[in-house]
């Protein structure tokens, strides 16, 4: 694996781990409480963006969606769209 290819993926792995302190702090404020046409959900669900650049204003959006059923159990999948080829990364918490 080249050098950017590892410094792709230290960046995905940082904006990762990023994320999961993000939703473990249970943020009210990326709280999703419903969303339009949606039926009532059982899980939790939220959205917001991560820093990965402030000198450039940069950030990554997320959406976050538990699992219905023993959320912490379950793997965390973090899907990016985007740039020349497109990335899924997941991981057993």
């Amino acid at each position: 694996m080249g050098a950017q290819a590892w410094i792709i993926m230290v960046a995905i792995c940082a904006t990762f781990m990023q994320i999961s302190r993000a939703v473990d702090s249970s943020s009210v404020d990326d709280k999703i409480l419903s969303l339009p046409g949606q039926p009532p959900v059982s899980f939790q669900q939220y959205s917001g963006y991560v820093t990965v650049d402030e000198n450039q204003d940069r950030a990554l959006f997320y959406y976050f969606v538990e699992a219905e059923s023993d959320p912490a159990s379950k793997p965390l999948v973090l899907w990016l769209n985007g740039g020349t080829s497109d990335f899924i990364v997941t991981d057993s918490l």
